[in-house]
């Protein structure tokens, strides 16, 4: 892995569109990495852009808190797509999610915009920078192993791919404060109407962090406790992501914090 300043990193992103009029930023890293506000930085620096978001949490309406959506006044003006499409109780696949993703980026290209991907949703990202053609189930298929790249195809767009780093432990720490800060701003309050509502699949129960809530609610476990099982899912989702990016040559990581 090559790390960057915010400075390298910002020429290189007016390098690469100045050489591909038509290409796609995309800023990726795991959970609480501050993927969001980085990307208003980067639209904000480009003038023209709008930002899709990646992640298969805040497609959901309701589902504000626990995916960290971002709001309204902090989007500081520039458009953003991919938020709030769907119901808690309705299913949107990976292939879903690509479709949408295809059309938005032609919208906003048409538009003379630039397309800027932000998120930690893996599958759903490289579904769309590396055009998976075989995709079932929300999944990519079984037989892709068995396909020239491993069942990709022809990216659409020239893609810039940006990674958010931090050191680990300061990763770990902005996870537990987040998630202090979630419980504080009405997550509990959050669950119960989403629960209230919508009668949502056990894998989406899990995903959202109801499920510790619920036990707490329920008297099986105690804030505290259910704070610290909110805390190790997200950071055991961080885990997840940045193995799936390890190795990976086609990413710019930016070193934060420094």
């Amino acid at each position: 892995m090559e790390f960057f300043s915010k400075t390298e990193i910002f020429k290189k992103i007016d390098a690469f569109l100045k050489k591909n009029p038509n290409g796609v930023i995309e800023i990726l890293g795991p959970t609480a990495s501050g993927k969001t506000g980085f990307s208003i930085e980067v639209a904000k620096m480009l003038g023209g852009a709008e930002i899709i978001s990646v992640d298969s949490r805040q497609v959901y309406r309701g589902i504000d808190i626990s995916s960290a959506k971002i709001l309204k006044e902090e989007m500081q003006g520039v458009p953003h797509h991919g938020l709030e499409l769907i119901n808690p109780d309705e299913v949107f696949s990976v292939y879903d999610f690509q479709q949408y993703a295809f059309h938005t980026i032609e919208a906003i290209q048409n538009k003379g915009n630039v397309p800027i991907l932000c998120g930690g949703t893996m599958l759903w990202l490289d579904a769309v920078s590396e055009n998976y053609i075989f995709l079932c189930g929300g999944r990519q298929s079984p037989f892709q192993e068995t396909l020239p790249g491993g069942g990709k195809g022809t990216p659409k767009w020239p893609f810039l791919k940006i990674g958010i780093h931090w050191d680990r432990q300061v990763l770990y720490d902005r996870i537990n404060a987040r998630a202090v800060q979630q419980f504080e701003s009405g997550l509990i309050e959050e669950t119960k109407d989403v629960l209230a509502k919508y009668n949502i699949s056990n894998s989406a129960f899990t995903s959202f962090g109801y499920r510790e809530i619920k036990d707490y609610l329920d008297g099986k476990i105690s804030y505290g406790r259910a704070l610290e099982l909110n805390q190790q899912r997200n950071r055991n989702y961080a885990k997840r992501q940045l193995t799936w990016w390890r190795g990976r040559e086609d990413v710019l990581w930016v070193e934060m914090g420094e």
